[in-house]
């Protein structure tokens, strides 16, 4: 067994920005909330009992500050001080306290204008970029640890919703699957999307917080920004990024991870962060390593071929074959054809489907025996699941074929390639070689065809656009 020594650093890269991150968050909203031990202003009764001057005139300049609320807090204590002294200079001068309270607020300016001045020096140029800057540290650590979150709830509501469905069914209530992959991994990337989706609301919400208390912003000053950034990117990866199993089930779910990352920058985005126990962190990032390397190592292990030929121990009749077009009669194609199908590359998944001519009375070429024929085509039927019982062959709830290639010569054999992975609605097919005899009607010119069943493999735009 081999190491790859850069797995190492990477591995401790990864772990230092996770909990540099975290770090950083938990300092942010110290920042952002008030806290136990945030400084408060005192408030001080009027001279004559009723409102408190003071508090009004802070008041009314707290709401010029538009800063975290620890600022603010901050600043109303450091003020109500300075203040208080003021106010107790100009008693000692001889002046009664109404005197004094407002000589001393007047020396200070309109309270406007005073929290205007000093929401721009807490607000600088500087302290923008640096939260830009910390909100894009923060958003990974939050992507991480919330994709760990997010698998460990979706793991658990998955295994729940199996059990009610196991429950069900052993009770005669049979509900309907949303999946409709014949190889049994749309289960997992619906899993993953929806993990992604928590991941994605996580990091836009990390981001908006720390860059909120970095830059001496409310969050909601900038949560326009972050979620205009976290709708374009994890939209674009939604829709060309996420590579792999797609169907309608699929790509709902991965439709959701752009609205959820607008979502976590606006939805009750002025309370704090919830935190996990440093045990279920460490649990976490181990688990988030290992279990997608067992996940991958299984699926690896599985395989998943394009096609599958079918059984030999069936006849005819049993696929009805029928539903595509009546059998050739023997005196127009002396010659027996058979088809079959093999990958053209690994690569891009497409399955070339060929007809040869395996036994019969003439010598001929192909091309001369089928001189008489025109139009000669494969046609692409849906049939029936393989895992169902039976030898599968052609569902006979269509009357069309869903794909259509025409029959290229090459050689002694007629070739078509499928691309069937880039098909929406390809699942279980068998494909026939018909062509247009001298009579003018379409005949089938291969006694069985050939059978498979395919996933669309993809992005979720290249499901979008792809044909039905």
């Amino acid at each position: 067994m081999t190491v790859d020594l850069l797995a190492i650093p990477l591995s401790c890269g990864f772990f230092a920005l996770v909990v540099a991150a975290v770090l950083l968050v938990r300092r942010s909203e110290r920042r952002l909330g008030r806290g136990p031990g945030a400084p408060s202003a005192p408030r001080m009764p009027g001279p004559d009992g009723g409102t408190d001057p003071i508090a009004a005139y802070l008041d009314r300049m707290s709401g010029e500050l538009a800063l975290p609320a620890a600022d603010v807090a901050e600043v109303r204590a450091e003020l109500a001080g300075h203040l208080a002294d003021s106010i107790a200079s100009l008693e000692a001068e001889g002046l009664d306290r109404e005197t004094a309270i407002r000589e001393a607020l007047g020396r200070l300016g309109p309270a406007v204008e005073l929290g205007r001045q000093i929401r721009a020096a807490h607000q600088s140029t500087r302290r923008l970029l640096a939260g830009a800057g910390g909100g894009v540290f923060a958003a990974g650590g939050g992507f991480v640890l919330g994709y760990i979150g997010g698998g460990f709830a979706v793991a658990a509501v998955a295994v729940g919703i199996a059990a009610l469905m196991a429950g069900l069914a052993a009770a005669g209530l049979h509900l309907p699957d949303l999946l409709q992959d014949p190889h049994g991994i749309g289960g997992n990337s619906i899993l993953i999307g929806l993990t992604t989706t928590i991941a994605a609301w996580a990091a836009t919400r990390y981001a908006v917080r720390t860059s909120a208390s970095v830059s001496h912003r409310t969050p909601h000053s900038v949560a326009v920004v972050w979620a205009a950034a976290g709708g374009l990117g994890f939209g674009w990866w939604a829709l060309f990024g996420l590579h792999g199993y797609q169907s309608g089930s699929t790509v709902a779910a991965e439709l959701c991870i752009p609205v959820a990352a607008v979502a976590g920058a606006f939805v009750r985005i002025e309370r704090p962060l919830p935190h996990s126990p440093r045990w279920a962190v460490v649990v976490g990032l181990i688990a988030f390593i290992v279990v997608p390397l067992v996940l991958f190592a299984a699926v690896g292990s599985s395989g998943s071929g394009s096609g599958s030929g079918q059984a030999a121990s069936f006849q005819a009749s049993d696929l009805h074959l029928d539903t595509v077009a009546p059998m050739a009669p023997a005196q127009w194609l002396p010659d027996q054809i058979m088809t079959s199908g093999a990958d053209a590359d690994g690569a891009s998944g497409a399955t070339v489907i060929n007809a040869q001519r395996i036994s019969g009375q003439s010598t001929l070429p192909i091309a001369p025996l089928l001189s008489n024929w025109r139009d000669l085509r494969f046609e692409s039927w849906h049939a029936l699941p393989e895992d169902e019982p039976g030898p599968g062959g052609i569902d006979t709830h269509y009357t069309s074929p869903f794909a259509v290639q025409p029959a290229a010569l090459n050689g002694e054999s007629l070739d078509a390639t499928f691309d069937f992975g880039r098909l929406r609605d390809a699942g279980s097919w068998w494909v026939l070689l018909t062509a247009v005899g001298p009579d003018g009607h379409r005949y089938r010119l291969d006694e069985f065809g050939y059978g498979g069943s395919s996933d669309f493999s993809g992005s979720a735009w290249d499901w979008l656009m792809a044909p039905q």
